[in-house]
């Protein structure tokens, strides 16, 4: 955190919200169980992976593969950022963390950020378990295709933008639901639609090229600064607080 410049308000309500995450039931076993499964259903796929009887050969088994790796940066913020805000307010703990001295754009950002590191450590750490896998225990024809360095590219590129809208697109509901379940369901309608784009690509519609993954990621880049600023205008502490 200290490699960072990140004001000393926003790192104590980063350690703030990390700690208290391990308290929360829902949060703890979308940020661990989760991820095991999408780790599992590729590892299954691929190690199960029959050429004679698969439909769509090797590429679509690959392509099925990396779609949970990109689905997990989307997925596991969902309940984090669901409860960023409506869930303070449902215990209480909103309104004292809001007479903290934080502005309104420093209070979001370590909402954010704590959002962001477990997600993207743990998006991380399934895929390179998973490449783990693939180079000690894959074979055939399968592998020279999951091995392709594009799909690497487009994983870390990917995964923190992905991440970071779904983590921006949670807490905009959060702040305005009035239920942590409303926010939960309102998040995922915009966020299923929202992977169109990378599904066009695991299923070879559009190829998997470095360029396309530039596109996407700046394409996605450029939704999360727009969704930043219109948190940031969005956000009211006193309809924060009071809204039931």
């Amino acid at each position: 955190m200290t490699a960072f410049p990140i004001a000393p308000p926003v790192r104590a309500l980063v350690r703030k919200e990390l700690r208290e995450y391990r308290h929360h039931r829902m949060i703890v076993l979308t940020a661990t169980i989760l991820p095991i499964v999408f780790l599992i259903l590729p590892m299954a796929n691929l190690a199960l992976f029959d050429p004679d009887r698969s439909v769509g050969g090797t590429n679509l088994a690959v392509g099925q593969a990396m779609f949970c790796f990109f689905l997990s940066p989307v997925i596991i913020p969902a309940t984090m950022a669901a409860f960023a805000v409506i869930g303070e307010r449902d215990q209480g703990t909103l309104e004292p963390l809001l007479t903290l001295p934080l502005t309104d754009r420093q209070f979001l950002a370590g909402k954010v950020i704590a959002i962001l590191i477990p997600t993207i450590s743990a998006s991380f750490t399934i895929y390179t378990a998973y490449m783990l896998f693939v180079l000690l225990a894959v074979h055939g024809p399968v592998r020279e295709p999951v091995l392709d360095w594009t799909w690497p590219m487009g994983f870390v590129l990917l995964a923190p933008a992905l991440a970071a809208f779904s983590t921006l697109v949670g807490m905009a509901f959060s702040a305005r639901a009035k239920d942590i379940r409303v926010a939960e369901h309102l998040s995922g309608l915009v966020l299923l639609p929202a992977m169109l784009p990378v599904m066009l690509v695991v299923t070879r519609t559009i190829p998997a090229t470095p360029v396309t993954w530039l596109v996407f990621v700046t394409a996605i880049v450029v939704l999360d600064f727009l969704l930043w600023r219109m948190a940031l205008r969005a956000f009211d502490r006193e309809r924060a607080i009071s809204a039931v």
